[in-house]
């Protein structure tokens, strides 16, 4: 009995093992699943819906426990249920794994069968702007800047931030051939073709230096997520930028599509770029879109730096005198302010004595002609550098000829053309103005250009500081200007308020040229008012845009002082005091 009782026990613990582990319960212990157990029929499924058979139902039968992964023709997938649509007939490719405390195992890679084609699955709008629609192809070629949409084939955006269809921003678009080096085979003769022609395919035609040549494949969209899968080939890019990232093909997020342009993001990987991650967008335009563009008529006027009233109405100095150059008095100019170096027309004697004087507090200006009357009034000056006179000037004849008028236009304006400043000063020292000058038919085709210099005998040596903010959205804020001329405490204010702080670094132009000795210590930094913490000895000191100017790099965000960004959140001012020291002995910039 007492064997036979045995007996019963081991064939009862035996039963319950192998109920323990049938399909219905599946409850593995998540370090024992292999390969093996990661089958169709078993641990997942793959149905038709009966009445559409282009919807495939993919679901797991893992358990809660288990995390699934799946890869399918539209892209991953981490759900319990996965519905795929797909419109094309062919065979596609699912791959099944789920996620475990070793780590994640996956399965072979199961089949699945369309037969037929499905149009309502195609009806989206991006099918037809991505390949023209079904039954048609459409081809795109990488922007090369000329045709109104992006800059160049790149863009660059914030990881930070929001990159998703419709809701982004670059924070760099640099110009075009940017992604290409020296002696590169340029990729503006690539293309990239699209057609719903029995299937959904793609055709790559890649002819930059290194390129894959030419190659086809299929892609599949997914019109919820926004996001492009390929197969058999990858997104069209510069081969030089292949290491920027292991992905080239699947769920690429697509940030623009419209009849003309495309735009495709990739995450850079620092495991294969050496980078940290950031998003880099492949820029695309129709290339019958580009076969036909015309670029618009653009009117050409002189271009002014930013800060150029800084210079033409100095806060420092509210009254300028300027006479007429006595070396090169005027000269005919292009519509773009250029002068065009007219030197066989000589000056009238004396023409150096035609003096402006303009009052930038009051605006009062007075001129004063070749027999020394004074001609008096108001001016204002807009912010395209148009200067606007209350009366007409008078004309002056300038050289001996008389073909070299000096006058105002019939609107009794005059225009900057450019400017010149002293690289020892700081300051403005050459001025340029213009009137109109017409054609037969009315049209301004070039501008008569008065060389005015800046009377500054005298004058000390100064040198132009600016401190620069900027948050995490890359948004600038730039202090009024001051003139170093020499030792002493000088006070730079931010204006605004920002709850998102980034960088701030005070740079002095040009100062190092004659200075290299010089230095510039933080005194006092103030947010709002207060006066907050900091180690003079960890902020950068550093050179800025040139070899010439002096950078404090209050707070960077790529240095020892990163972490001090919270304590620069300001509803109304940064203030930062600094003693500048012009020969402290060492070298400012230390090798």
């Amino acid at each position: 009995m007492r064997l036979k009782s045995s007996i019963y026990l081991f064939v009862a613990s035996i039963l319950m093992l192998f109920s323990a582990c049938t399909p219905e319960q599946y409850d593995l212990d998540e370090k024992d699943v292999t390969p093996d157990d990661l089958v169709e029929g078993l641990a997942y499924t793959i149905t038709h819906d009966p009445i559409n058979p282009n919807i495939v139902y993919l679901e797991s039968k893992m358990g809660n426990s288990y995390t699934a992964l799946w890869e399918h023709p539209q892209g991953r997938s981490q759900e319990k249920k996965v519905t795929l649509q797909i419109p094309f007939d062919g065979t596609y490719t699912v791959r099944f794994g789920v996620q475990t405390r070793g780590g994640v195992v996956y399965g072979e890679p199961a089949t699945f069968i369309i037969h037929d084609f499905y149009a309502g699955f195609v009806t989206n709008e991006l099918w037809t702007l991505l390949t023209g629609g079904v039954g048609a192809s459409k081809t795109w070629i990488p922007d090369n800047g000329k045709y109104g949409l992006a800059p160049g084939e790149l863009s660059y955006a914030d990881p930070g931030g929001t990159v998703e269809w419709n809701n982004w921003s670059p924070n760099w678009e640099p110009a075009a051939g940017f992604t290409m080096a020296a002696g590169d085979n340029p990729i503006w003769e690539s293309s990239m073709t699209f057609d719903l022609i029995n299937g959904a395919n793609v055709a790559i035609d890649d002819r930059s230096s290194g390129g894959v040549g030419q190659k086809k494949g299929s892609f599949m969209l997914n019109t919820d997520a926004h996001t492009i899968t390929f197969t058999d080939a990858d997104l069209l890019h510069t081969a030089g930028w292949s290491h920027m990232t292991s992905n080239w093909k699947k769920d690429l997020k697509i940030l623009t599509l419209t009849e003309n342009q495309l735009r495709i993001g990739i995450l850079r990987q620092k495991d294969t770029s050496g980078e940290d991650p950031w998003w880099i967008i492949w820029n695309y335009v129709s290339k019958e879109y580009a076969d036909n563009y015309e670029a618009p008529a653009q009117e050409i006027f002189p271009t002014l730096p930013d800060d150029w009233r800084d210079y033409v109405e100095p806060k420092t100095n509210l009254v300028t005198t300027y006479k007429l150059s006595d070396d090169k008095p005027f000269d005919w100019c292009n519509l773009d302010g250029s002068q065009k170096g007219i030197a066989n027309i000589a000056a009238r004697s004396g023409v150096e004595e035609v003096t402006l004087v303009l009052n930038s507090g009051t605006g009062d200006y007075t001129l004063t002609d070749l027999s020394g009357v004074e001609h008096k009034g108001k001016y204002s000056l807009n912010n395209e550098g148009i200067y606007t006179f209350s009366e007409a000037l008078p004309e002056i004849e300038l050289s001996a000829d008389g073909r070299a008028i000096f006058k105002s236009n019939p609107d009794r304006t005059l225009r900057i053309m450019s400017y010149e400043t002293s690289d020892f000063t700081g300051g403005l020292t050459d001025l340029w103005l213009a009137s109109k000058e017409l054609d037969d038919q009315g049209n301004l085709y070039q501008y008569m250009g008065y060389h005015f210099v800046a009377q500054t005998a005298g004058a000390v040596k100064s040198y132009k500081a600016t401190m620069h903010f900027f948050d995490t959205g890359w948004t600038f804020t730039v202090s009024e200007p001051l003139f170093i001329a020499g030792d002493g405490d000088y006070t730079f204010v931010i204006p605004g308020a920002s709850s998102a702080p980034y960088g701030l670094y005070l740079d002095i132009q040009k100062i190092l040229k004659e200075n290299p000795n010089m230095d510039v210590a933080i005194k006092d930094i103030k947010v709002d008012g207060a006066s907050i913490s900091f180690d003079d000895t960890v902020i950068d000191r550093g050179i800025g845009d040139d070899d010439t100017t002096a950078r404090r790099y209050i707070l960077n965000p790529w240095g020892a002082t990163a972490g001090d960004a919270p304590k620069y959140v300001f509803s109304s001012t940064i203030a930062v005091t600094v003693t500048v020291k012009m020969d402290n002995g060492t070298p400012f910039i230390v090798e």
